[in-house]
């Protein structure tokens, strides 16, 4: 994901976590954040993470989740948008019982 680290000028650092049932990985570019509105404002990175985060508390399915967050995007901005916005989420379900 990304620039190869031959272009990035720095080496790439590796990060584990543990995953538990019920953790979300969020991924996104930088065209969410950066999407504009009708008066030219950013959605910005504190609405995108306050969203992220009202929906997980409320507890939304990850697939609604990004459902309303892309329709607020898109819905905030009168044109279409500048760069490319790609947002991926995914869930570690709890088995059926």
């Amino acid at each position: 994901m990304g620039l190869p680290s031959l272009l990035a000028g720095r080496q790439r650092q590796t990060h584990e976590i543990t995953l538990r049932p019920g953790d979300r990985v969020l991924m996104y570019t930088d065209g969410v954040t950066e999407a504009r509105g009708s008066d030219g404002a950013e959605f910005g990175l504190e609405r995108f993470a306050d969203y992220i985060i009202r929906a997980t508390a409320a507890r939304e399915l990850a697939p609604e989740t990004l459902r309303r967050l892309i329709h607020s995007i898109l819905d905030s901005s009168t044109s279409r948008l500048r760069d490319d916005a790609t947002i991926l989420m995914f869930e570690w379900s709890h088995p059926p019982r």
